[in-house]
């Protein structure tokens, strides 16, 4: 006889903190759904998910604190899910440090209110970035839920995902989408209701190597459905299905990781299942720069000066709130810039207030660490595990007269494609796009970028024109630097078009190597499509793109293409005035509502930084790209202490692995190094101690057993 399906209902809800309305609205909206939900968990509901975050657990005891003791009692019985994240943050637009934050905070604040769900549900990223098993695997979760980017090489539900260093989890993908249950939610009784889950079970029966099957029974900001218990125990289900009202942990932990279940290593970006919705990357640029920098700001200044600089308490209040609004800007809607225009300003607000968090908390530790050195002048601190402009690596150096970055001339020339730039080929192409803020769409099939109007070339730069459209960049190379800096601004008049700069390669290539939260990830140049989402070239990629022996490398995040395997496209500007359109070329299904966002028609000025680095290899990319984004922070010293003139705040030598942050953690020194390569082991002497990281590895010991140092 045949085991019956094994189907778990779980009544869920998705809820973005903000999205087509602002977080001011769905707030209101949170308060009578988590008013509802606790008095029905009182009463004995069995069990209700909270999108594996715990923000909107928080947003809700801020307004209703006297339900904190109700809340944390449900949790604890396990009737309400609790983290592991505090948001359901997009992958890409957030670096790896805020994706281990997101987790330790997550996990922190759930245990608190009782228990924290083990496992690493992530429903609507769009795509998972190639570490995300071993980052998961880092904090102690074992087993992972998603949607999106799960390929068609991959067949069934349950999979072996596995991170470029060997970590895995055992993955249960959605394969219809977390919302697929919400059909028995309009059920009205018994009979309707076995009808539905029936139907159901047939659709995800193909894809159940086991014969365990998930629904999920929610959709975007749903509430509990009062009568779903009564209704399935009195549902006529046939025999051959045992179904129970359950929690993603008791499917997911329920699995079996046999040796036959299909592997995939690396990022999952595809769209064989569902829309992957990529040009995400590009809307609203000024965002994904502006994130870049004050990632790096808290991450590579604030946290380790407040950490090494002797005799100072770090603000760990501060240091918090800096870390939780970058959290709530990490958000998949917010960080991906594809919601309404008062969200927009919002995710603005928030980066304001981390910039003058992190500010304040750097420039105060480099004012305490001037008035121990005994030298007068200016101080200057290098971020880098590498030495700088003669200061020492990690440390610092006092020097009588700040130096002007001494510039090497820098040969423009104008060529039939645009301007040659010491014999790099740039040009600047635009086009229209009848898209919105997921997708590019082309105005038709036949459409061709067009160049400028008019090039005016100067003595260290270029200016380019369209109608409505100028942009200026001024180009220079600072003297012993190998990459060509280009710093720009759009002035942009028009709407619905997008607006990038193709660097011109020497040859043909097939594949680009892209930088990502710990990695640098090899990709093809386009990406699997189906019949909802057509292939894209477009990717997204942390700090550096490199094809063909050249380089680009930005602040933040960017979009890029290899357009025609012979160019490195980027976007400048993607103007787009909605959510999302009904139906597209490149995409024939809706991704939101049609809500107006004139601001994301990016009209009036952007600025935006570069870099182009020829002749650029794998080894030296993220080495240059800290010298092009995170500059000597400088602050003037008054000589009366007792410290040498240069000097180093934690001691470090022969590494050769990158840095994520350094940190006071527990009252000891914690330092988060990664290893880009995976073909041979990297690492270091950090305090007089060894310290190596596997190929592919990330070294996070936390309160475990963090590598430590005392400042010298």
């Amino acid at each position: 006889m045949v085991a019956p399906a094994r189907v778990t209902l779980v009544p869920h809800t998705h809820w973005d903190r903000e999205w087509y309305e602002p977080f001011s609205v769905f707030s209101e909206r949170l308060v009578g759904m988590m008013d509802t939900l606790l008095d029905l968990t009182d009463k004995g509901f069995p069990h209700f998910h909270l999108d594996g975050q715990t923000a909107m657990i928080d947003d809700y005891l801020d307004r209703r604190p006297e339900r904190s003791r109700d809340l944390a009692g449900a949790v604890s019985a396990g009737r309400l899910s609790a983290g592991p994240w505090v948001t359901q943050m997009d992958e890409f637009l957030t670096s790896g440090e805020s994706l281990i934050r997101n987790l330790e905070m997550g996990i922190e604040r759930a245990r608190s209110l009782g228990r924290s769900l083990e496992v690493g549900y992530m429903p609507d990223q769009f795509g998972h970035i190639g570490q995300m098993p071993q980052i998961l695997r880092l904090v102690g979760i074992e087993r992972a839920m998603v949607w999106r980017g799960v390929p068609s090489a991959i067949g069934t539900s349950t999979f072996r995902w596995r991170s470029p260093e060997g970590s895995e989890v055992l993955t249960e993908s959605l394969p219809l989408g977390y919302s697929s249950g919400s059909s028995l939610l309009r059920t009205e009784d018994p009979e309707s209701l076995a009808t539905a889950i029936g139907a159901e079970v047939e659709r995800q029966r193909p894809y159940a190597p086991d014969g365990r099957i998930v629904v999920m029974v929610g959709y975007d900001h749903a509430g509990p459905d009062p009568t779903l218990p009564s209704r399935l125990e009195r549902a006529p289900l046939p025999e051959d299905l045992d179904v129970r009202i359950g929690s993603v942990a008791s499917h997911v932990l329920s699995l079996e990781a046999g040796d036959d279940l299909p592997v995939w290593s690396g990022e999952l970006r595809s769209s064989a299942r569902a829309h992957l919705l990529p040009n995400v990357y590009s809307a609203r640029v000024h965002q994904k720069r502006e994130r870049g920098r004050v990632e790096s700001l808290l991450e590579r200044y604030a946290e380790p000066l407040a950490a090494l600089v002797p005799g100072i308490r770090a603000p760990e209040r501060d240091l918090r709130r800096a870390w939780t609004l970058l959290l709530w800007n990490g958000a998949h809607d917010s960080a991906c810039g594809c919601s309404h225009d008062q969200v927009a300003i919002d995710v603005d607000a928030r980066f304001e207030e981390v910039r003058r968090l992190a500010s304040s908390i750097a420039e105060g530790a480099l004012t305490a660490l001037g008035e121990q050195v005994r030298a007068g002048g200016t101080l200057r601190f290098n971020p880098s595990p590498f030495e700088r402009d003669a200061v020492p690596a990690l440390g610092y150096a006092v020097v009588d007269e700040l130096p002007e970055p001494e510039l090497s001339d820098v040969r423009l020339e104008r060529i039939a494609r645009g301007v040659s730039a010491d014999g790099v080929p740039i040009r600047l192409l635009d086009e229209p796009d009848v898209g919105d803020l997921y997708t590019f769409c082309p105005a038709d099939g036949s459409q061709i970028a067009t160049p400028p109007e008019h090039v005016e070339l100067a003595a260290d730069g270029f200016t380019m024109s369209w109608d409505g459209v100028a942009v200026e960049i001024r180009v220079t190379r600072r003297r012993g630097e190998r990459f060509l800096r280009l710093d720009g601004v759009v002035r942009n008049e028009r709407p619905d078009h997008r607006l990038r700069l193709h660097v011109g390669l020497a040859s043909g290539v097939t594949r680009a190597i892209a930088g990502a939260p710990f990695e640098l990830v090899d990709r093809p140049l386009v990406g699997e499509g189906s019949d909802g989402e057509a292939p894209s070239p477009t990717w997204p990629a942390r700090h550096v793109v490199l094809a063909g022996g050249i380089a680009v490398f930005h602040e933040g995040v960017f979009e890029y293409e290899i357009a025609d395997g012979r160019e490195i496209a980027v976007t400048l500007l993607r103007c787009v005035g909605t959510i999302s359109r009904e139906r597209l070329a490149t995409r024939p299904w809706p991704a939101g509502p049609a809500t107006p966002t004139p601001e994301a028609q990016m009209l009036g000025e952007t600025r935006f930084a570069l870099a182009i680095q020829p002749d650029a290899e794998r080894e030296d990319l993220l080495r240059s790209w800290e010298r092009f984004a995170l500059p000597l922070l400088e602050a003037p010293v008054g000589g009366d202490g007792a410290l040498p003139p240069t000097g180093t705040l934690l001691e470090i030598a022969d590494f050769d692995a990158e840095l994520s942050t350094i940190r006071r953690r527990d009252g000891a020194v914690e330092i988060r190094i990664w290893n880009p390569r995976a073909d041979r082991t990297a690492g270091g002497t950090i305090a007089a101690r060894r310290v190596t990281v596997e190929p592919a590895g990330i070294v996070l010991r936390g309160a475990r057993g963090a590598v430590t140092g005392t400042p010298t």
